[in-house]
């Protein structure tokens, strides 16, 4: 295969979509370097040793105590957190921030609601968050920090929920991982 993806095939026209996607994937996949002599796998978290399995995977989901949405306030409100970052952290999960988008449907400022990224996208709490460049570099830093893999969801709540309930980790670590997210958002 050649460098970046120039010499990928594909059976049909890729769409724009799909052209930027792949675009996307080419600038992710960059700094990856493979190694010949080097196994490369997936490690699954529920099971590490079996792998991943149909079952498990059914008993995981099927076996949460609560729904994600419950109790979700309750790790922001937390003694432990700053008030200012509990503060922060319950309207970015309402999208009660003034972003530029809500500024605008808010009739606060005019139609200029391009990111200050200067990515020029739309600016909105998912997008600062979790698809800017310059913010959302800050993930990729902190699960590396913690040692994980994890395929972040773009939308603040879900990546709050998933992220304080990594699969296959025990549940004294969700009120730790959840505090590391108040953290990482207020930084960022």
């Amino acid at each position: 295969m050649g460098g970046r993806g120039v010499a990928w095939v594909w059976r049909r026209r890729l769409l724009v979509w799909e052209e930027e996607s792949v675009t996307e994937c080419t600038v992710l996949l960059h700094d990856i370097v493979l190694q010949d002599h080097t196994c490369d796998r997936w490690r699954w978290l529920l099971d590490p040793i079996n792998g991943c399995s149909v079952k498990d995977t059914y008993h995981y989901l099927t076996s949460v105590d609560a729904p994600p949405d419950q109790g979700l306030f309750d790790y922001v409100w937390h003694k432990q957190v700053p008030l200012k970052v509990s503060l922060f952290s319950w309207r970015l999960l309402r999208n009660r921030l003034p972003t530029k988008d809500n500024l605008v449907r808010w009739h606060i400022i005019a139609e200029d609601n391009t990111c200050v990224g200067e990515c020029g996208s739309l600016e909105t709490a998912n997008h600062l968050l979790f698809r800017c460049d310059p913010f959302s570099s800050i993930w990729f830093a902190v699960l590396q920090w913690l040692g994980l893999s994890f395929v972040a969801p773009d939308r603040c709540r879900t990546h709050f929920i998933q992220f304080g309930h990594l699969a296959g980790l025990p549940s004294s670590s969700y009120l730790f991982l959840q505090l590391i997210w108040m953290a990482c958002v207020w930084v960022i």
